[in-house]
């Protein structure tokens, strides 16, 4: 049974083509973003976002209140859904809808429901065939718009979980520093769907050079080249600049095999171990 309260807004995992949302496990990823471990070590929801699941269609629950509470976070998980074109309704409209469909599917014949299966299957197709084509263009990320890059580097770095406490390092700390964010942008989308952030260093070592302190696509864009343009670009900016040197890290897990795969197809190799040695 579906346990809602009215003052909730469901972000539904079905787009308005009635395509189903991936990853699988993307709501328990985005309600992770405010979650926090309670005190026997388990991991604890937010009270006002909750993964919940809807006809077996993973939802997340986001309660009216949090747009008091945490205007920039109930925005972020706003433009999240208008980004990825996911259905968003309250409560009550999705217990409606779900009392519609169960009424029309007793009365259909079973001809028509396997007609309209396939017709829905070949909506998807389309509009898988017309999202991998979606236009895109890739500029840097300005001081102002720091927040545009949260949603893809919360991906790789799970440790971010407030977008105002990042937006506040990354402006505050890492771009005094040096910092700088390029970011992929998928036409009719707010956030960046790739992001690669970087740096230019001098040391003994290496001399002046750059180090690529982040890349990444979110899931749902992957496959599209969007991580090779960005390294492209930086390698464009290190050449006007007159850097002789691209370095970046990446731990060696077998999970990161892709990311090494990425590293080897644009040019760069291995030249040395990353010693890491933690203070108490």
């Amino acid at each position: 049974m579906l346990v809602c309260n009215p003052y909730e807004i469901v972000i539904h995992g079905t787009t308005s083509k009635g395509k189903t949302f991936r990853p699988s496990d993307w709501a328990e990823r985005l309600c992770g973003i405010l979650s926090s471990f309670d005190k026997g070590n388990r991991l604890s929801y937010h009270e006002w976002v909750r993964p919940m699941l809807v006809d077996k269609v993973r939802c997340v629950a986001v309660d009216k209140k949090l747009e008091e509470i945490n205007p920039p976070m109930f925005r972020f998980l706003m433009d999240f859904a208008a980004d990825n074109d996911l259905r968003v309704m309250d409560c009550k409209a999705l217990l409606d809808e779900r009392s519609e469909q169960q009424a029309q599917a007793d009365a259909e014949p079973e001809r028509v429901l396997l007609a309209r299966a396939i017709e829905e299957k070949q909506a998807a197709e389309r509009a898988e065939d017309t999202q991998a084509s979606v236009p895109s263009v890739l500029r840097e990320i300005e001081t102002g718009e720091t927040a545009v890059a949260f949603a893809a580097l919360s991906v790789l770095r799970p440790m971010l979980t407030d977008v105002n406490r990042f937006v506040e390092q990354v402006n505050s700390l890492q771009r005094s520093e040096g910092y700088r964010l390029l970011g992929v942008f998928e036409e009719g989308k707010t956030n960046a769907v790739a992001v690669c952030g970087f740096r230019e260093e001098t040391n003994l070592v290496s001399g002046r050079h750059i180090h690529i302190d982040d890349v990444v696509t979110i899931p749902q864009s992957r496959g599209k080249g969007y991580a090779a343009r960005l390294l492209a670009q930086v390698r464009r900016i290190a050449e006007d600049a007159g850097i002789q040197q691209i370095h970046i890290d990446s731990n060696v897990g077998s999970e990161r095999a892709q990311a090494h795969r990425l590293y080897f197809e644009n040019g760069f190799e291995i030249s040395a171990h990353h010693f890491v040695l933690k203070v108490e």
